[in-house]
């Protein structure tokens, strides 16, 4: 992955307070609306393609990130038991993802398109929904709107190809203000200006990857998601913020579980998607090395748990 998604590297040591372990998961209340997803990636979760169901199904998600890497190995029979094997465990897919180079040169891009051109016959067997990414608020070499048309010209390539079969392309923004002074130009970092960036590239499966605490570091409002529709929303992501620290103040790679400090509204931001009907995957994100480090049971536990108890707020 690009060294965003690396936060094992990049993540600051220190403590960013303790995540609560409670003995069981709670309970919900009546049908869980949303879908807890597993994304082993965002938890430091070794795993693979057949143990994540089992993990999954063991600790209450009811949705996990397909393993790319391993999944496009798989034969046909083998994709055939697969799925037979998550719907048993009553397990869907989310958004993957995606394993394109977009933000740099010409070359790169293309070389990763064509990758997984290459390897999208086999994935649309999976019928994974489609896969997500994340725009940079910053670049060192292209201007505001060069990049605009870079990212326009290139994601409007990926999406068509995507469109083909029948998947769709989550975009998001990244909020954090202490990133805007990392390069020279500063670039997308709002909903309005992700909004304008998809209204141009003007492809219908074209849509959001939402994450709470992107939409508190920019200090968007509820006001700014109104024109939000439930198929606009490909995936969510929610965490929480640091304990101390203002919104303008907060770091990308220093997180935490949702509710664990309490700093982001996360009730305000479930209702939100409850009013756009949405009813798809959440999962956290939260780039923290003690949640990274914990012994297996512990972070499964505590991820679960966190995702439950937020849902239960709406």
């Amino acid at each position: 992955m690009i060294n965003r998604r690396s936060f094992v590297k990049s993540i600051s040591t220190i403590s960013f307070g303790s995540v609560l372990i409670p003995n069981q998961f709670p309970e919900m209340k009546g049908e869980n609306y949303f879908k807890a997803s597993l994304s082993p990636g965002s938890i430091g979760l070794k795993t693979d393609a057949n143990k994540i169901i089992s993990q999954a199904y063991k600790y209450n998600f009811s949705a996990i990130s397909p393993l790319l890497s391993e999944l496009i190995s798989f034969s046909l029979k083998q994709i055939d038991d697969y799925r037979s094997k998550m719907k048993k465990h009553n397990l869907v897919f989310d958004a993957a993802g995606l394993p394109i180079q977009f933000r740099l040169d010409e070359a790169n891009f293309l070389k990763d398109y064509e990758v997984l051109k290459n390897n999208l016959p086999k994935i649309s067997k999976f019928k994974i929904p489609g896969f997500i990414t994340w725009i940079m608020p910053t670049n060192n070499e292209f201007p505001y709107l060069k990049n605009f048309n870079i990212h326009k010209s290139r994601l409007k390539k990926v999406a068509r190809l995507l469109n083909k079969y029948d998947m769709k392309l989550g975009l998001e923004y990244v909020g954090p203000k202490t990133l805007m002074s990392r390069d020279k130009f500063p670039f997308i970092h709002t909903i309005a200006e992700l909004r304008s960036l998809i209204h141009e590239i003007k492809e219908d499966n074209v849509g959001y990857l939402l994450d709470s605490f992107h939409m508190y570091c920019s200090e968007d409002k509820p006001s700014d998601y109104e024109f939000l529709k439930k198929e606009d929303i490909v995936s969510v992501q929610i965490n929480d913020a640091v304990m101390g620290r203002s919104p303008s103040e907060q770091i990308d790679f220093e997180r935490n579980l949702p509710g664990i400090t309490g700093v982001i509204n996360l009730k305000q931001f479930l209702s939100i998607l409850k009013s756009k009907f949405y009813n798809g995957c959440i999962s956290v994100e939260p780039f923290n090395k003690e949640i990274y480090n914990m012994e297996e049971n512990k972070k499964l536990i505590a991820v679960s748990n966190s995702l439950l108890n937020t849902f239960n707020l709406v």
